[in-house]
This record gives structure tokens, C-alpha cells and sequence, in this order.
């Protein structure tokens, strides 16, 4: 299964990381700082789900709008980079665009087609649903913080024994 993870708003709080100014300095075990002092935190338990996601074979990608290097110096500042397999980050809205790409990559690199039910697409904001539904197909979409409201709770919708419960298809 992939599993794409949107970064504002979803592995962090900060809702635009690319407003902000690196270089960031982590100042606690799930805080960094801009260079201006704008503090962003990691969500609760995201190492844990990334540690399980990996174990249990999952490919693991950012779906992130943003600045690809400012948002790549807050994942190495989180040192949670290395958990990615892939990064799909760039400084557009379209994320089905994004996912695309991120597909064909995959079928490149690893030989591997990824079917669109074998997708698992998550973020706090469900501004991208249609257009990936359209160009894309039906993938399984969690709301972060209306679907799960922690990565534990995701861990859990997402084990084999739950994987039809809780969330919405597109």
C-alpha cells in the first residue's frame, strides 16, 4: 500500500511551513524554529506511525504543497526524513498532478503499478479529494483531524484487521 501523508496541518501543525525562514533549530524532542523564532510542532506519535508504516512494508511518500526546500529542512530538522520513501513536494496546489508523477515513479524505479484502492491518501484538508478522484480514481482518503485525531488512531484504522472501518473512499 502507499501511504501519502500531506505535511502542513498533518505531520506538523504549521499550516504553510514555506512562509517560514530557515535554518531550523529543533529546541525539543517535537519542536524546531525558524530563524525568526516561529515555532512548528510534529504531531503526536508520527515517528511511531512512520517506524510501523515501514515495518510493515507500506511505501511511505510526503503529498506536500509547498517549497520543496524549505519543507525538506523541516523534515531533516525533524530527522524524519530518512522514514520516506519518496518526497512529493512542490509549489502547486495540484496534488493528484503531484500524485501522477509519484506513480510513475514508483512504476519505473520498482516495476510496481499501484492501483488506485491500493492508496491511502491523508491530510487535514479534503481541498484536493475531487481532483484526485477525477484524474486519479477512487483512493482512501483519512481527514486528519476529523477521520483520526492522532497518528496512533491511524495506525489502528489502517491494520489488516481494520482496513475497511472508518474512513471515507473517494
Amino acid at each position: 500500500m502507499l501511504i501519502a501523508l500531506d505535511l502542513d496541518g498533518t505531520v506538523w501543525d504549521h499550516l504553510d511551513i514555506s512562509s517560514l525562514y530557515p535554518p531550523f533549530r529543533r529546541v525539543g524532542p517535537f519542536t524546531i524554529i525558524d530563524s525568526r523564532g516561529s515555532a512548528v510542532n510534529l504531531r503526536p506519535h508520527v515517528r511511531d506511525f512512520l517506524l510501523w508504516a515501514r515495518e510493515n512494508g507500506h511505501i511511505l511518500a510526503t503529498l506536500s504543497w509547498n517549497d520543496f526546500d524549505v519543507a525538506y529542512q523541516a523534515l531533516k530538522t525533524f530527522e524524519i526524513e530518512s522514514y520516506f520513501h519518496y518526497l512529493a513536494i512542490e509549489p502547486h496546489p495540484r496534488k493528484d498532478k503531484m500524485l501522477y508523477k509519484l506513480l510513475r515513479q514508483i512504476k519505473e524505479e520498482k516495476g510496481v503499478e499501484i492501483e488506485p484502492k491500493d492508496i491511502v491518501y491523508v491530510d487535514d484538508r479534503d481541498i484536493h479529494i475531487k481532483e484526485i478522484r477525477e484524474n486519479i480514481g477512487t483512493v482512501r482518503f483519512i481527514q486528519f483531524g476529523k477521520d483520526v485525531k492522532c497518528f496512533l488512531e491511524l495506525v489502528e484504522l489502517l491494520s489488516p484487521s481494520r482496513r475497511s472501518l472508518s474512513s471515507r473512499q473517494l
